[in-house]
């Protein structure tokens, strides 16, 4: 009877460390789902790899046609962000530019930041002063994003090269798109995006971009940036620039790769636009809360692994100490796996 006793209280013992860890399982798992559930954002459903685009022949150049020089534009008197500097790293030690350029009309806010120190010693690093336009053809620019529109083709137009929009992150090398005299993303069925441009100083293209300003609406967003060189210059005339459908990650739903995923489907592009400052709008039932250099370490989704890897070096989780990015440059980056054990377990549970 003492034997039978005793074999109870064991199941009795067991059966509640059972339960408590069934229950601290099932807890961690629903805040990992967040990774994994599809109903959660407010952006359709868009899968881009498939979509056909008409096959167009554009002229090929040696690889070297466009210049290896990277271009960030920054207009007004706000201090770097956390999403710029990860960009900026992200763009030297993916791209190995020859020279990095940021355009600034205030240029003492971007050296004056609490966050130059994560970019001063990048190697080849130029700040160059430009003005910020406010009007064009006339017309007074209503937003400090349309001058920053109007600032970037100008300066591709003075220069060549590889424009990044402040929250735009190369994954990497863009070198086989310095062979075309424009590439720009431009996903089927939509209009450009303007994020990410890879062109030479007398692309033709950029010529008609900016004399298409003339017909500037001050009161539209993106009619300017996107849809109307979409519709009146490469509807008509697509052979102007290499289209790149979908590896430059223009396309809205790659919120959901960056945010909601834990993968390695991120590495499949060449550039991503991150999103970064819409994140909520996009997915607004994410409780995760800011993402910055004191949260990235434990953000888990693939943009987490992409930030960590461009500021301490390694994917991992728990990451947050930024390295010198000269230090950096000489080292090899580590890919390692940043997805939490419990989440990678949901990942080949859920369907």
């Amino acid at each position: 009877m003492k034997l039978c006793s005793d074999i109870k209280a064991q199941l009795k013992i067991r059966h509640f460390y059972c339960l408590v860890a069934l229950a601290t399982i099932l807890g961690m798992a629903t805040y990992c789902v967040r990774y994994q559930t599809g109903s959660r954002y407010s952006v359709q459903s868009f899968y881009c790899w498939d979509r056909p685009v008409p096959q167009v022949a554009v002229e090929e150049h040696d690889v070297a046609f466009v210049p290896n020089i990277v271009h960030f534009v920054r207009l007004g008197d706000a201090p770097l962000s956390f999403i710029e500097v990860v960009s900026i790293r992200a763009a030297w030690l993916q791209q190995k530019p020859d020279s990095l350029m940021i355009h600034c009309d205030n240029c003492s806010a971007t050296t004056g930041s609490e966050h130059w120190k994560h970019i001063k010693d990048i190697p080849r690093l130029m700040l160059s002063y430009v003005e910020k336009p406010e009007t064009i053809f006339g017309i007074k620019i209503s937003y400090i994003e349309h001058a920053s529109d109007i600032v970037r083709i100008r300066v591709l137009r003075k220069y060549g090269g590889i424009y990044l929009d402040s929250d735009s992150y190369v994954v990497k090398s863009l070198d086989k798109y310095r062979r075309y005299e424009t590439a720009i993303g431009w996903p089927p069925g939509q209009n450009i995006g303007n994020q990410i441009i890879v062109a030479h100083k007398r692309s033709k293209f950029l010529r008609l971009y900016y004399e298409s300003y003339r017909k500037y609406r001050p009161d539209l967003w993106y009619y300017n940036g996107g849809e109307l060189p979409t519709q009146e210059i490469l509807g008509k005339n697509p052979h102007l620039v290499y289209r790149v459908p979908c590896d430059f990650g223009v396309h809205e739903h790659i919120v959901i790769t960056l945010f909601e995923e834990c993968n390695d489907d991120w590495r499949n592009f060449t550039a991503v636009h991150v999103f970064f400052r819409h994140r909520t709008h996009y997915l607004p039932a994410d409780k995760f809360g800011p993402i910055n250099f004191e949260t990235v370490g434990r953000y888990e989704a693939n943009f987490g692994k992409m930030a960590r890897l461009v500021l301490t070096g390694s994917t991992k989780l728990g990451g947050s100490a930024v390295k010198n990015i000269s230090l950096m440059s000489a080292e090899n980056l580590d890919y390692s796996d940043g997805c939490g054990y419990l989440c990678r377990l949901m990942s080949l549970l859920t369907p």
